[in-house]
């Protein structure tokens, strides 16, 4: 009888352990099969108003980005160049409107400088002048909203030339009380954004439809790269922030984009969420170029990686070919 009860016992352990392990419980266990895995990602956008265009692109891209990135419950950060606010005469207010319309949407905005400054051709201190010029009008919208600015993002993801202008940076942010919002998952969306904005300009549907049919694609290749790195980096899935900008391609099909995401398996967290994250504890050594840290935390611990996805060769040709127009 207790040789039975024993076996009894046992079998009900190991059922009770499997059924545990399917779920993906008990200390990171094995997910269950074709179950997506539990992800958390924050969403970020760069170079707002917009990266390029007038009043009316603004208006335009905006209004219909917004109601997107809402809709896919984003929690998202917008990083403002305020020299964008100045280029025409006379619209100061009207691009202000515009920029106002995130806070108006529940979304948060940050520092990315005045002129998105390039620190390759400026000392320390005219880049400390910009980093306080690209804060008039954000701090004080945020400030009627009951908010404070807290977040910075470098332009070009460069954060110093040497380390001497590396140190003096990250000290001078400090002082001003921000948090940089660092980025593990980079990309070439300005790319495609530039030949998609191109083209529906001058009419050409074709190539607008064929940069959004490739646009997707090569983002799910660059979250499929970044994972494996930071798998290989810090041995677990971790808290990723995603680069992307106020662009009309993004405006046109952030929904696809998101529905790509969540297939695999995430979900959106706030930028204060994922900085929660211990890997964002690592010491970031990079003074040269622009990357994302991964590629920064990597180095140190002697981690190859394969190159980056890029984007398609005929797409490169057209915004090399692009860039070259007046």
């Amino acid at each position: 009888m207790k040789q039975r009860a024993g076996r009894t016992f046992l079998t009900v352990l190991l059922i009770a352990l499997l059924c545990r392990a399917a779920a993906g419980q008990g200390g990171g266990g094995a997910q269950a099969a074709g179950a997506p895995r539990a992800r958390e990602v924050a969403v970020t956008f760069d170079d707002l108003p917009t990266p390029y265009g007038d009043l009316e692109d603004m208006r335009r891209i905006t209004s219909n980005l917004l109601p997107k990135v809402k809709a896919a419950g984003v929690p998202a950060v917008g990083f403002v160049n305020e020299g964008k606010l100045y280029q025409r005469r006379g619209e100061v207010d009207e691009r202000r409107a515009v920029l106002e319309m995130w806070l108006e949407a529940g979304f948060e905005l940050g520092n990315h400088t005045f002129s998105h400054i390039n620190m390759n051709r400026a000392p320390l201190s005219e880049y400390h002048d910009d980093i306080v010029r690209g804060e008039t009008f954000t701090r004080m919208m945020l400030r009627e909203k009951g908010m404070t600015l807290r977040y910075f993002r470098h332009p070009f993801l460069w954060t110093g030339v040497t380390e001497e202008y590396k140190r003096g940076l990250e000290e001078f942010l400090k002082g001003r009380g921000y948090t940089v919002a660092p980025v593990t998952i980079d990309n070439g969306d300005y790319i495609f954004a530039d030949v998609y904005f191109k083209a529906k300009k001058r009419g050409d549907a074709e190539t607008a439809r064929r940069v959004a049919e490739a646009y997707v694609p090569y983002m799910e290749g660059m979250f499929d790269y970044f994972e494996r790195l930071a798998s290989a980096v810090a041995g677990r899935e971790i808290k990723h922030v995603l680069l992307l900008h106020a662009n009309e391609l993004n405006a046109d099909h952030f929904d696809a984009l998101a529905a790509m995401i969540k297939r695999r398996g995430y979900s959106f967290v706030t930028l204060e969420e994922a900085l929660k994250d211990e890997v964002y504890r690592l010491p970031d050594p990079q003074t040269k170029g622009g990357v994302s840290w991964l590629h920064r935390w990597r180095a140190p611990k002697g981690i190859k990686a394969d190159p980056e996805p890029t984007e398609p060769l005929w797409l490169r040709a057209l915004y090399e070919a692009g860039r070259r127009l007046p």
